[in-house]
């Protein structure tokens, strides 16, 4: 690869500065459709504008609790719900939408069908896409550099609300800028804290407020989840915690998202769950994606031996493969260059698995015929993401 290519490769990635300036022009052009945003690590936010203002933002690590945590903030009633499976099942009953609103944006589709049933507020309606916007850009702004891609397809209609842009951003670069001025740097606050050295820190807090802390910390709810459940802001739960959490009597922990009711809708109507397979030699590799995808509904099939790989995916017919790179007797290479021989794996998705995040690596993969490429350790929400917008492209082209 020569230095042009490199250079070509690194100048698809735009810095905090140059994210700024595109938002700056998408006002100015009063540019209307949907713009794509990926880090190197394979995740993905999209913004939705109108006429240079924004409508709506989605993705990152947790659409759907997010979606879930901004119905709480805008006062959705969801107080039969006995549960929170239940709960969340009620806040996100797609069966009134189709299947282009299912696939497009679930999340705003189901707030205009709220809207024109009065289940809604005007005021709480715009709470809800404020408070997600600014959240999702508060998520864009933590990454070093992200991909840039206009995608060509029509505005949200109707529009619901129109929000400044360069306000939002504002917003959103604020609150990233006191979360890194009280230290919170190497903290999500899309992770959740638990406490693993019970004794110690029940000595620490107020005896009163133990038995309620340990209901929230219990590396289930996230930071943004806690913040709503005490009426404080994530800034103040994440400097709360801080000093526990580096004295090692707290800890965080990642979270995945809950199920994409997408995929839980197609499931209900019966439909052949997909099936994911893994070409990798690891054990560990297999069996941990095993893990994720069969808890998400979907069917598996880990592939250990390279040398089996070809026949075994013409005989499964798999419609999502993660292929790892560096394998005994043949590379991940070579088996996808063979992977798109094969007529019936011509346009399926191939997601490369590797431990090393090379511009040659990522090049060399996409001349082969790679769809993506994404880095180890395996990451459960990274995957689900990948996998939900693989597997929603191959069903829109089926269909």
């Amino acid at each position: 690869m020569t230095p042009a290519d490199e250079n070509q490769m690194l100048a698809e990635y735009i810095t905090l500065d140059g994210l700024a300036t595109q938002f700056s022009q998408i006002k100015q052009q009063l540019f209307s459709g949907r713009v794509l945003l990926k880090n190197p690590q394979a995740q993905e936010w999209h913004l939705y504008f109108y006429l240079g203002r924004i409508l709506y933002a989605t993705g990152c690590t947790h659409p759907t609790r997010r979606w879930v945590r901004n119905c709480t903030i805008a006062g959705v009633d969801s107080s039969s719900a006995k549960d929170l499976q239940t709960r969340i099942r009620a806040l996100t009953d797609i069966s009134a939408l189709n299947q282009a609103e299912m696939n497009s944006c679930w999340e705003y589709y189901l707030l205009v069908n709220w809207a024109k049933q009065g289940r809604i507020t005007r005021t709480a309606l715009v709470k809800h896409i404020q408070s997600t916007i600014i959240e999702v850009l508060f998520d864009l702004i933590q990454v070093d550099r992200v991909s840039w891609e206009v995608v060509n397809e029509k505005e949200l209609n109707p529009q619901l609300t129109l929000i400044d842009l360069e306000r939002a951003f504002e917003i959103a670069s604020q609150q990233q800028q006191q979360w890194v001025k009280s230290k919170l740097t190497d903290i999500s606050p899309d992770q959740g804290i638990k406490i693993v050295i019970a004794d110690e820190f029940r000595q620490l807090v107020n005896r009163d407020a133990y038995p309620s802390l340990k209901l929230l910390l219990d590396g289930k709810h996230s930071i943004r989840e806690i913040a709503i459940k005490t009426r404080k802001s994530p800034l103040s739960i994440g400097t709360s915690f801080l000093a526990h959490i580096k004295s090692g009597h707290l800890q965080t922990v990642d979270l995945a998202d809950f199920q994409d009711p997408v995929v839980a809708h197609n499931h209900h109507l019966g439909a052949a769950p997909p099936l994911i397979a893994c070409i990798d030699d690891s054990p560990f590799i297999c069996d941990r994606l095993e893990q994720i995808f069969r808890g998400e509904g979907y069917n598996f099939i880990g592939i250990l031996d390279s040398t089996r790989a070809i026949p075994l995916a013409i005989a499964k017919k798999p419609q999502l493969i993660f292929l790892d790179l560096v394998m005994p007797n043949t590379n991940g290479y070579e088996i996808c260059s063979r992977l798109r021989k094969v007529k019936a794996f011509r346009h399926t998705p191939i997601v490369i698995l590797t431990g090393n995040d090379g511009v040659i690596d990522r090049v060399r993969a996409k001349v082969v015929g790679a769809t993506d490429f994404l880095t180890k350790p395996i990451q459960s929400d990274l995957v689900l993401e990948i996998a939900k917008k693989y597997l929603t492209t191959v069903a829109n082209e089926s269909n």
